[in-house]
């Protein structure tokens, strides 16, 4: 009775469905432990790497001589997007937006100029320096425009992770 009862909390646990509030706090735990792993990494290794956020993803990439690569996939995670439902906020601090720019790059230069210039890859948002540094920044994590979790990182690579809107719910 005891094997049968066993047998099927193994197959209908795995099953149940998750909300998306669960869901966001685990993609908020793994983020936290994969900034400080690529941080960490940065510093041991002496290189550049940055991250570039998307809505609903984020990944992972290395400063080259030319530009910003993707770090190829190797024993570590370099990427993830969301599940559906989730999406990400990023908030960076030390850089002028692109929109409070004084003059359009489009007005300071011709066209025709760059024409044959490949289109290369965005630029991260922010940047794991290899000595340590970090440009500062906040990750926020929702569900149905609900700011459920936040990982922030300052300056010094110190991060931390809050719950938000807890006992709202």
């Amino acid at each position: 009775m005891m094997l049968l009862l066993a047998i099927s909390a193994v197959i209908v646990v795995p099953n149940l469905p998750q909300n998306q509030s669960d869901e966001a706090k685990g993609e908020a735990q793994r983020f936290y432990q994969l900034v400080q792993l690529w941080t960490e990494q940065a510093l041991l290794s002496g290189q550049t790497f940055g991250l570039r956020v998307n809505d609903n993803s984020y990944q992972l990439v290395r400063l080259t001589r030319e530009d910003w690569v993707p770090v190829e996939k190797g024993r570590t995670v370099t990427e993830a997007t969301m599940p559906e439902g989730i999406e990400l906020d990023l908030q960076v601090t030390g850089f002028v937006a692109e929109e409070d720019r004084l003059f359009e790059r489009t007005e300071l230069f011709d066209d025709e100029m760059f024409a044959e210039e490949e289109e290369k890859p965005k630029p991260p948002q922010v940047v794991l320096m290899g000595n340590g540094e970090i440009i500062p920044f906040s990750l926020t994590f929702l569900a149905n425009e609900k700011r459920l979790w936040q990982v922030e990182g300052n300056d010094v690579a110190t991060f931390k992770i809050t719950a938000l809107n807890e006992g709202r719910e």
